[in-house]
């Protein structure tokens, strides 16, 4: 399902692609190996251009599907091998939506990476064996990988904080009032058979399926993962933070991050005369060069023309 979708993300700012990149929120038709294929919006809803931080805070497919085309997916099958997926993913358009299995376990260590800094660690079951006297007969050594820049990582950190702060896992603070950073995202597959929430604070990363092993058989209507599996991975991190005594309460700052004050209506860099703005995270290497092209002032940029898909 869409808990998928970060690798889709994490490929594409990696590349280059911008926060404010915009992707049209309208039907489009594809074709994978069953031949053509029509996706849909898990709301059934449509719009105009929506930048990618607003469509992954939203989940929305439609766009996922357009910018999977762009960037192949092949591309994002190699990006979410490197984070450690092991799984077959079949390289197909369909892949932006999460339509190939994946195992548990290694998604969330996966996720994992958005909050170490781009470092992956590989899951221990068994720590340490010692023998009835107390002797250490086994230790085990943590394998830790740098898979992703610090830049890249912080900006799909951010990304995935905004899901859970303004997006489909509001109700981790809106209902559940788990105030702690955090980000995360919601998943739902076809026919709602399984519902998905992965999360990860500055501290832990934790997730939850909710499912059913017979496929004839569904969660019932409505039972997305904001629905079926966030409220779990929302009791249990309230737990968690109410017995142990973690330390760090906000995610490490990183070098090579640009803060820009944006257009809210032409995503471009604002000028003192755009009404509406709001600030938007970069990498110093990838980041826009145009000003509003409709708020001009006597010193803007003129004939410039904004990024779109």
């Amino acid at each position: 399902g869409s808990a998928f979708k970060p690798f889709l993300y994490t490929a594409a700012i990696d590349n280059g692609y911008l926060p404010t990149d915009q992707y049209l929120n309208q039907p489009t038709v594809e074709v994978n190996e069953d031949g053509r294929w029509t996706p849909k919006n898990y709301s059934g809803r449509v719009g105009g251009l929506m930048t990618l931080r607003e469509a992954l805070r939203g989940s929305v497919n439609l766009v996922a599907v357009r910018l999977i085309s762009d960037i192949t997916p092949k591309t994002v099958v190699r990006y979410a091998k490197a984070m450690g997926i092991s799984t077959p993913l079949r390289p197909f358009s369909s892949l932006a939506l999460g339509s190939s299995e994946v195992i548990p376990l290694e998604l969330v260590s996966a996720y994992g990476i958005f909050a170490n800094n781009g470092v992956h660690v590989k899951p221990i079951s068994i720590l340490k064996i010692e023998d009835r006297n107390g002797n250490l007969v086994y230790q085990a050594r943590t394998q830790r990988r740098e898979v992703l820049s610090s830049q890249t990582t912080f900006i799909m950190n951010n990304l995935l904080q905004d899901v859970m702060n303004r997006g489909t896992g509001y109700n981790v603070r809106g209902v559940y009032k788990f105030y702690h950073p955090a980000g995360g995202k919601t998943g739902t597959t076809n026919d709602n058979t399984n519902a998905w929430f992965i999360g990860f604070t500055p501290d832990i990363v934790a997730g939850v399926w909710v499912g059913l092993d017979d496929f004839q058989y569904n969660l019932g209507p409505n039972m997305a993962g904001s629905v079926a599996a966030l409220p779990f991975w929302a009791t249990f991190m309230k737990t968690v933070y109410d017995s142990l005594n973690f330390k760090r309460d906000s995610f490490t700052e990183v070098s090579g991050i640009v803060k820009l004050k944006i257009c809210n209506e032409t995503k471009q860099i604002a000028t003192n005369y755009c009404p509406d703005t709001y600030e938007e995270i970069f990498n110093i290497n990838y980041r826009p060069s145009e000003s509003c092209d409709k708020h001009k002032g006597p010193n803007a940029l003129r004939n410039n023309r904004k990024r779109q898909f």
